[in-house]
């Protein structure tokens, strides 16, 4: 792959593939899918959907089988059947859905709360996973008190409420992102997060909430690698580095002047550090 796809700007115009279904026993999925070769599929986190990986798609699929989800209530996808959802639950959902698109091992990369479904996933079903990303990871809420969790819950469901979702959109992507970052650039983050679901956002967040992340980590026996942004106040740097320690030999990068929308902000740093770590796997 030449070095002048790997260096995508921000300002790179490129189309999205179209949406896809696959319909599992549980629930129908939609996704997007790019390229052949081995499967690298992206694992999106709260707000986002298979949308989020735009330059993604146009760099990684001359070499591999480009694929994002849509989690459940995102996107076109159905919506759990449950109020929350575990890690666990996502963790067996990807691998269904890995089945039925007759993929017997991916690389996965795991966005926010996408990280910690590919830690469970790696930890479940280490014969499925070639190597995984955890790109911008959260520990969840589930290291702290019951009752913390509920108050957070309770918030965040007044929140979006009384602001809808495009208000909640306006009002949290500009947070998510660097404050040197371009106003086009959180236009577009807006764009991406004012599509959300309510519902299924929220069932999301109650089960982020509830999720912990060093139940499932573990001594990766395959290449991992763990990626955070300078100025990310979701995943910040004394957690993505509590996380590193948990997974002793995986390789660490934190990519300058950037938040939490790492897939927007300078993607092409994003890019570099994914496509060098897996022409070694």
């Amino acid at each position: 792959m030449g070095s002048s796809k790997i260096y995508v700007g921000c300002t790179l115009t490129v189309s999205l593939p179209d949406r896809s279904f696959v319909n599992l026993k549980e629930l129908k999925l939609s996704y997007r899918e790019k390229g052949k070769g081995e499967a690298l599929i992206f694992i999106h986190g709260m707000g986002g959907d298979s949308g989020n990986w735009k330059t993604q798609y146009e760099v990684f699929s001359q070499r591999y089988r480009v694929i994002g989800w849509d989690a459940p209530g995102y996107g076109e996808s159905d919506k759990w059947k449950i109020d929350i959802p575990s890690t666990g639950d996502y963790a067996m959902l990807i691998m269904n859905f890995m089945d039925a698109l007759k993929i017997r091992s991916a690389h996965l990369v795991g966005h926010s709360y996408g990280a910690i479904m590919v830690m469970a996933l790696y930890r479940s079903f280490r014969d499925r996973v070639l190597s995984f990303t955890l790109a911008e990871p959260v520990t969840g809420g589930g290291t702290t008190s019951f009752e913390e969790r509920c108050s957070s819950i309770q918030v965040r469901e007044r929140e979006l409420d009384d602001l809808g979702s495009e208000g909640f959109a306006r009002l949290h992507v500009p947070r998510s992102c660097s404050p040197s970052a371009d106003p086009e650039i959180i236009k577009q983050g807006v764009e991406i997060a004012k599509q959300l679901n309510p519902e299924g956002y929220l069932t999301q967040f109650r089960s982020l909430l509830h999720a912990n992340i060093f139940e499932w980590t573990i001594r990766p026996r395959i290449p991992s690698m763990i990626v955070g942004g300078e100025n990310d106040g979701t995943a910040q740097l004394s957690e993505i580095n509590k996380i590193f320690n948990s997974l002793p030999g995986s390789e660490k990068y934190i990519i300058p002047d950037i938040g939490h929308m790492i897939y927007l902000e300078y993607p092409e740093r994003f890019n570099r550090l994914l496509d060098k770590f897996l022409k070694k796997v």
